[in-house]
């Protein structure tokens, strides 16, 4: 009787595990892949949201991702979360960007600024980090570029960003 028991319950721990792995499985292969994008906090999250929420939603039609907005408490944060590889994508200053630069090596890279920025250290640039796909981060930069206030949608995207267009940002900047 013991014996029929331990099979049982073996049977059941197999049975368990298998359903386990599978479940594994399916939630890697079939897990949607998502850009995680913030910006320097300068309102509170629910305005920021609100104010990134047509940027995001036509970048994810552009790179064909999603993207999901994780709000930082503070400039430094920020940084650390992209280094950390908390984040893909950050709407930073210039000194702040300067910081990552210092703490990362190098290993960011600043993709695109505000037209109106292109001279001082207090430019703000979208900036990504250096390990990530060089066609995600191209795709990123058209997009971003591809930008223009006489279409009535990208204008209200620029608007709510304060950007009269972006051009592309260089590391020297």
């Amino acid at each position: 009787m013991q014996r029929n028991e331990t099979l049982i319950r073996l049977r059941n721990l197999v049975i368990s595990l298998a359903i386990f792995a599978a479940l594994v499985v399916y939630a890697t292969t079939y897990s949607v892949p998502v850009l995680r994008v913030s910006q320097v906090p300068g309102e509170s999250p629910l305005v920021m949201r609100h104010k990134l929420k047509p940027l995001t939603d036509y970048l994810e039609k552009k790179i064909g991702m999603k993207l999901e907005f994780r709000p930082m408490h503070d400039g430094d944060a920020l940084v650390d979360a992209l280094l950390a590889k908390k984040l893909d994508m950050v709407w930073i200053d210039g000194p702040a960007l300067i910081q990552a630069k210092a703490r990362s090596n190098g290993q960011v890279i600043p993709l695109v600024q505000r037209a109106e920025d292109g001279k001082t250290p207090g430019d703000y640039t979208w900036t990504v980090r250096a390990d990530m796909d060089a066609d995600l981060r191209e795709k990123l930069t058209d997009a971003l570029l591809a930008l223009d206030k006489k279409n009535g949608q990208d204008a209200e995207i620029l608007d709510l960003q304060h950007v009269s267009k972006f051009i592309p940002a260089k590391i020297e900047n």
